[in-house]
C-alpha cells in the first residue's frame, strides 16, 4: 500500500480517509491561506504607506514636494501674447525714461514732469486699447484715405 501524508503531518498507510480528516484538512488550508493574505495585505499596507517615507528620508520627501509643486504650477501659469509682451516692453521704457526725468527735476520743473507722466500714461493706455480692438477685430485693416495727397478721388465711391 501507498503512503500519503496530509496537512495535519499524519501519515497513513490507507488510501481511505475519513470525511472528517478531510474537512479537518481543509480547515486547516483555509486558515493557513486566510492568514496568507493578512500578511500580504499588511505588508502592502507598509509599503504603500507615505507618513513611513517622510519619517525616514524628510529632505527626500521635502524635495519631492516642491518638485511637484513646481511642476503644478507650470501647468497653470499663463503664458503673454506676443502683443502684451510688446506692450510690457514699452510700458517698461516709459517708466524708466519718466524715472529719469523725475530724478533731473525739482522745484517748478515737478509740474511740468508731472503733466509729462499724465500724459503718458493717457497715451499708454489709448495705444494699449487701440492695440487691443484692432486684435480683437481681426487685426489692421488700412482704411481708403480721401482728400489731398490721396489716390482715391472722393467721387469714385459714390
Amino acid at each position: 500500500m501507498a503512503e500519503t501524508e496530509f496537512l495535519s503531518g499524519t501519515k497513513e498507510a490507507s488510501v481511505e480517509r475519513s470525511t472528517e480528516e478531510i474537512r479537518h484538512d481543509i480547515d486547516k488550508g483555509g486558515e493557513y491561506i486566510s492568514q496568507t493574505v493578512e500578511q500580504i495585505g499588511e505588508r502592502i499596507k507598509e509599503k504603500l504607506d507615505w507618513r513611513e517615507y517622510v519619517k525616514d528620508s524628510p529632505f527626500w520627501a521635502l524635495g519631492a514636494a516642491v518638485g511637484l509643486g513646481y511642476l503644478a504650477s507650470g501647468m497653470f501659469k499663463t503664458r503673454a501674447t506676443p502683443l502684451e509682451q510688446i506692450m510690457d516692453s514699452i510700458a517698461d521704457k516709459a517708466r524708466d525714461t519718466v524715472g529719469d526725468v523725475f530724478t533731473r527735476s525739482a522745484g517748478p520743473n515737478l509740474i511740468k514732469v508731472t503733466l509729462l507722466t499724465v500724459a503718458t500714461k493717457a497715451a499708454a493706455s489709448w495705444l494699449m486699447n487701440t492695440a487691443a480692438t484692432s486684435v480683437a477685430n481681426g487685426g489692421v485693416k488700412p482704411r481708403p484715405q480721401s482728400g489731398s495727397g490721396s489716390t482715391i478721388s472722393p467721387k469714385e465711391g459714390t
